[in-house]
């Protein structure tokens, strides 16, 4: 099995992945701190790591308050004896994730073997059908989704990862060779799109997750490459949660996950490889049942996904998506990039949508209302636009908040 990283300067860089030449006792059982830089110094790290059954703290050092916090924690050891509780046994982890922080401050994940290793055989069942010599990562290491295709996949099946520092889109197109299996998010589909260039990718698969992915997108590539797109649904906490292909609505439960949901409607999962322990500020155990903030309607072991708590809009008893929103405006020539917000900060005049155009034309409030009444009815409420002439996007893809 091998390790290739392509260069700019059309060099590539090649490693041999086994335990043999990744083990190092010196970090035997010891908690390995591994921040965010290049994507061949991440993996280099986590391989390490991983062949020495170290416990790794995986981390954006980006993230200031993030970087002060495990100052603040120091951690040398993950036990109980440290954070003085009889309550959590947290020295069964290997990897420690980070969620994105989006929706505030990022939230700890603890990941056994068992927890990865389980999801991994049930994301094995949806890609067996394929023949996959190849896995070709644009997706970071050290959040879950770009470890658990891009790392342990390849690593149980003793496939080849394919790496490139930056992939622009023309990169990416020439490296996808038959029988490849390419690991991205929703804003490599859209650029691939926009190439003049087209190829058979048939005997390709390709994976997307870390924000939605408009059906229009999806059905375009499909149409355009002739290749099929599994996205994946869920979460730094709960492991992957449901899966569908190309533009279908409905999302398929993965084999050991356990959907419900609660008296509002939202997503409850349960299932074998989410976090038993997350740290919030605390350590607090999930008993592998997670309360999600997502609307949906169950069919089975189906669900239509409406949208985040934090993302819906209630007007006249119909729920809206943010989601929904930003793709009607994505759509209008000028516009690049949109990002809707829910503000409920200001009870006096109800739901304010916070909206913020990437775009180097000038839009007014009343422009964006036209543009939305044209497609959704009984929209009254209250609008904040800002234009930038670039959002900033985190480094798997998810749209942030202007600060």
């Amino acid at each position: 099995m091998k390790l290739k990283i392509y260069n700019d300067d059309n060099t590539i860089n090649e490693y041999t992945i086994s335990k043999e030449l990744f083990f190092d006792k010196s970090i035997n059982n010891k908690v390995s701190y591994i921040a965010s830089s290049s994507k061949e110094a991440n993996v280099l790290k986590i391989l390490k790591s991983y062949f020495s059954e170290a416990k790794s703290i995986l981390f954006d050092n980006t993230n200031k308050a993030l970087s002060q916090e495990l100052q603040n924690l120091n951690i040398k050891e993950f036990d109980e004896k440290e954070y003085k509780s009889n309550i959590f046994d947290t020295k069964d982890f290997s990897f420690l994730y980070f969620t994105s922080g989006s929706t505030g401050f990022p939230t700890a994940a603890l990941k056994t073997r068992e927890n990865i290793f389980l999801e991994i055989d049930d994301l094995t069942t949806i890609l067996e059908k394929y023949t996959i010599k190849r896995v070709i990562v644009t997706v970071p290491f050290i959040h879950i989704y770009g470890s658990l295709f891009g790392l342990f996949y390849p690593l149980k099946h003793n496939i080849d990862i394919i790496l490139k520092e930056h992939f622009l889109p023309n990169d990416l197109l020439n490296l996808i060779d038959e029988n490849s299996l390419v690991v991205t998010t929703p804003l490599y589909i859209k650029a691939l799109n926009q190439l003049s260039t087209k190829k058979d990718l048939q005997n390709s698969i390709f994976i997307s997750s870390t924000a939605p992915l408009p059906s229009t997108d999806a059905k375009e590539f499909k149409d355009k490459f002739n290749s099929n797109i599994i996205q994946i649904f869920g979460s730094t906490e709960t492991g992957g949660i449901a899966y569908k292909y190309n533009d279908e609505e409905l999302w398929n439960a993965l084999n050991s996950v356990k959907l419900s949901t609660d008296v509002d409607s939202r997503l409850k999962v349960s299932s074998p490889y989410v976090s038993n322990i997350i740290y919030e500020k605390e350590l607090k155990k999930t008993n592998q049942e997670v309360q999600t903030f997502d609307f949906v309607e169950i069919f089975d072991d189906k669900f239509k996904l409406i949208g985040r708590s934090s993302q819906i809009l209630k007007i006249a008893g119909k729920r809206y998506s943010t989601i929904q929103i930003e793709n009607i405006l994505e759509k209008i020539e000028g516009i690049n990039k949109a990002l809707v917000l829910v503000n409920n900060s200001d009870s006096l005049r109800g739901e304010i949508l916070d909206i913020t155009l990437e775009t180097k034309k000038i839009f007014l409030i009343k422009d964006v209302q036209n543009i939305l009444k044209k497609e959704l009815s009984n929209l009254k409420f209250s609008i904040n636009l800002k234009l930038t002439d670039k959002l900033k996007v985190s480094s798997t893809g998810k749209k942030l908040a202007i600060q």
